[in-house]
């Protein structure tokens, strides 16, 4: 088999493989200001949908350090269900933003959802730097769900 050929079955082989591994892989979105600290903030659009929901449903945000502590640790807790009679696996990513929409921290945690999960608890603990955390005025959170 010569060079050329190699290189397009290759190339062929390449594109194929992506295109299935894209095929189970759903990206959803929010952009939502930054949380009141134990409250709990209704997410929407973080969800994969088929003929069933797995989704993000909140957030909750708790301070873990003092007040004027360096790092500022907070922790984020997620709830999620899934109404899927098999498993799905979720990596939450969430940006803080300042004023002008600049990403200024990313922080991600990876989770499976049991089939049928009713608001499972996921944790993600932040350590920020105080200058940095009284910039964050958004926060956008990303699920990426992987079947």
């Amino acid at each position: 088999m010569n060079a050329r050929r190699k290189a397009v079955s290759f190339t062929a082989l390449w594109f194929a493989t992506v295109l299935a591994f894209a095929a189970l892989m759903q990206h959803s979105e929010t952009t939502i200001p930054l949380p009141p600290p134990g409250e709990k903030t209704t997410l929407q659009r973080l969800e994969y949908r088929a003929r069933f929901v797995a989704s993000i449903d909140s957030v909750t945000l708790q301070g873990k350090s003092e007040p004027g502590a360096a790092p500022v640790v907070t922790e984020w807790i997620f709830t999620g269900s899934n109404t899927d009679g098999q498993a799905h696996r979720v990596e939450i990513v969430v940006r803080l933003l300042d004023q002008a929409g600049k990403q200024i921290g990313a922080y991600s945690t990876r989770r499976v959802l049991p089939p049928g999960a009713h608001a499972i608890e996921i944790s993600l603990t932040t350590k920020v730097e105080p200058g940095v955390w009284s910039s964050a005025k958004k926060v956008r959170i990303f699920a990426d769900w992987m079947s």
